[in-house]
């Protein structure tokens, strides 16, 4: 922890010899330029002071130079020569872990004892200030890549991939392809994870070898088990996302597979930096992007699930008000899993919420209770025949396999939905929702005639709903229903709910509505008469009991004349004398026992009496 606090220490010393150099003279300048760069040669600075050396140094040489081309000449030619140390400082190490790899694989178990001096060193232990000197000038050369972008890399960078492929090459099928067989990610953790930075800091300057490890990137991130390397990895992307917009656009729906990762703070820093490319438009709201960020609104994680609920009731309302209307029906496959509607790209799989389960069926359920809330009443009006047309009559028609829990997952999501109160249209609903997306009017005949308008709008899309519902949604219901009592289906009582939900507004036109299901109408009759009995019994229930607590209180003011009735622990309690004891008190005291029994005998006589 002191050495952290130290670090910073010199980190803000170093900021501020920085701000001030321009006012130094020249040679004080030269002097403490040439006093950074070999600070920073010897490569054994805390990572945190090797970015304030390196700017500083830039803005020194910059000071120093007369012109900005003779400053830009100056910090390419110390960046030059830090990076031919760094690539020594590398070669070294990686020549240590080379030399005890082949000692500990061609060793016998009796040359052990070897002659004094050269006794056998492990690699996860050897010279472990190589190491850390080689963690440092991996990171020297990315923060060099950042103020020097055409600084020369061509000895350094096969190093690097030595080292960020010797995961992939220690596989079975590549081990005899492969020049070495160290595995650096268990030699070196630390020297694996920076140099997957670093080289993502040389794909952003340098175009060429962007196309080259990108898809090594990608490869990583999918199959990485260490957190803090696919964190990085994730921020690279992003990084690339904008730089090679069309190179990495391929890559997209892979990249999402982080927003189910097993680590909290990947999946939600994943969540931010997609969410930011998609409002600056470097990401499409399009394909599987959208049906993937849906479940980060039921994340474990609440900090997700808080985020996610901004996105998508502001920011996405505003900047893509269709999109919920236009994937819906679509989310109801992917949630379920059900492959023959959804690609069968195997990562579906962490996208589905399976299962008819309550707390499946619950998260699934608040999702699409997300959706609804940005829908306008006219698309709300057309997602219902949707619902009808695409999945209650496709279990008509066999199209959707209701055979199976996940055609049965689906069907029943479908009705519940259509049963749900965010599905409801109404009048006054409509006109509100209009009159927030129309301009403000003034007061005048133009406001009453606006007003007027989005009542009529409101009463056209009340009497469309209605007309769906008797000429649409009624002929499949019933069709549906004879379909699942032929199969002795559990859904028929979801289907059932679902009919009455709908039906309720409509109880005196029931006879007209189910014209051709006799049946159907006496039993949805029946249902909504228990209903309401049912309805009026709790709220009789409510209302004596509300009774009796008002005459209860009643008959205690007048007991206290009008006064609050003082709690127990207030109350004087009467002193009981017992048959044993004098008048005076000063009689002998008798067992606890004894006047018990007493008490007990005169409370028994009392009530023979009575």
């Amino acid at each position: 922890m002191e050495t952290v606090l130290w670090a910073r220490d010199r980190v803000s010393l170093l900021n501020t010899i920085s701000n001030v150099s321009m006012e130094l003279p020249s040679e004080p300048a030269a002097e403490l330029a040439l006093s950074l760069l070999s600070r920073i040669e010897q490569f054994n600075m805390h990572l945190s002071e090797v970015d304030a050396h390196i700017k500083s140094l830039r803005t020194l040489c910059k000071r120093k130079a007369k012109t900005p081309e003779e400053g830009n000449g100056l910090v390419l030619k110390w960046s030059s020569k830090l990076v031919v140390k760094a690539t020594e400082a590398l070669n070294l190490f990686l020549s240590e872990v080379s030399e005890t790899k082949k000692q500990s694989d061609f060793m016998t178990p009796q040359s052990g004892s070897r002659t004094k001096g050269t006794q056998t060193k492990s690699p996860s232990v050897s010279a472990p200030d190589i190491m850390q000197q080689a963690v440092t000038a991996v990171f020297t050369v990315g923060s060099i890549v950042i103020v020097s972008p055409t600084v020369g890399l061509q000895g350094l960078i096969p190093l690097l991939h030595t080292i960020i492929t010797s995961e992939s090459n220690n596989e079975p099928r590549l081990r005899r392809l492969s020049a070495t067989t160290v595995t650096f990610k268990v030699v070196a953790p630390s020297l694996y994870v920076q140099s997957w930075a670093t080289m993502a800091k040389i794909c952003i300057a340098d175009d060429k070898t962007a196309k080259r490890y990108i898809p090594l990137f990608v490869q990583e991130l999918e199959r990485s088990d260490l957190a803090a390397l696919r964190n990085n990895i994730m921020v690279a992307m992003a990084d690339f996302c904008v730089r090679y917009t069309a190179l990495v656009d391929g890559y997209i729906p892979r990249i999402t597979k982080s927003l189910r990762d097993q680590c909290e703070v990947v999946r939600r820093q994943t969540f931010i930096l997609l969410s930011r490319l998609l409002q600056r438009d470097y990401v499409k709201w399009r394909g599987v992007l959208f049906l993937r960020f849906l479940l980060s609104l039921v994340d474990d994680s609440k900090k997700i699930t808080h985020l996610a609920d901004f996105l998508f009731s502001t920011i996405l309302k505003a900047k893509a008000p269709l999109l919920a209307y236009n994937s819906f029906i679509e989310a109801i496959y992917v949630l379920n899993g059900y492959q023959a509607r959804s690609s069968s790209d195997p990562a579906n799989e962490l996208f589905a919420i399976k299962g008819m389960d309550e707390k499946s069926k619950s998260k699934r359920m608040h999702i699409y209770v997300a959706l609804l809330k940005q829908m306008a009443p006219e698309h709300l009006l057309a997602t219902s025949a949707k619902l009808c047309a695409e999945i209650l009559a496709a279990a008509c028609d066999g199209l959707l396999n209701i055979d199976n829990a996940t055609g049965q997952a689906v069907l029943q999501d479908a009705l519940q939905i259509l049963a749900c109160k965010e599905m409801r249209i109404q009048a006054n609903t409509t006109s509100d929702t209009a009159e927030m997306d129309e301009e403000p009017v003034a007061d005048g005949p133009g406001a009453a005639t606006s007003a007027a308008a989005l009542a009529l709008k409101g009463r056209i899309i009340t009497q469309v709903a209605k007309k769906n519902l008797i000429q649409m949604a009624i002929p499949i219901f019933i069709e549906l229903k004879r379909l699942l009592e032929s199969q002795n289906s559990p859904l028929t009582g979801c289907l059932m709910d679902c009919l009455l939900s709908l039906l309720k507004d409509y109880k005196n036109e029931i006879d007209e509505i189910l014209v051709a299901d006799k049946q159907l109408q006496k039993e949805l009759l029946y249902d909504m008469k228990k209903y309401e009995e049912a309805a009026k019994a709790a709220a009789k229930g409510n209302k004596g009991k509300n009774v009796v607590e008002e005459r209860c209180k009643s008959v205690l003011r007048d007991v206290n004349q009008c006064k609050a009735t003082p709690p127990l622990s207030a109350m004087s309690l009467p002193k009981v004398k017992g048959h044993f004891t004098g008048q005076s008190g000063a009689g002998p005291s008798r067992p606890a026992s004894v006047l018990d029994s007493v008490r007990r005998k005169q409370s028994f006589e009392s009530d023979d009496e009575s």
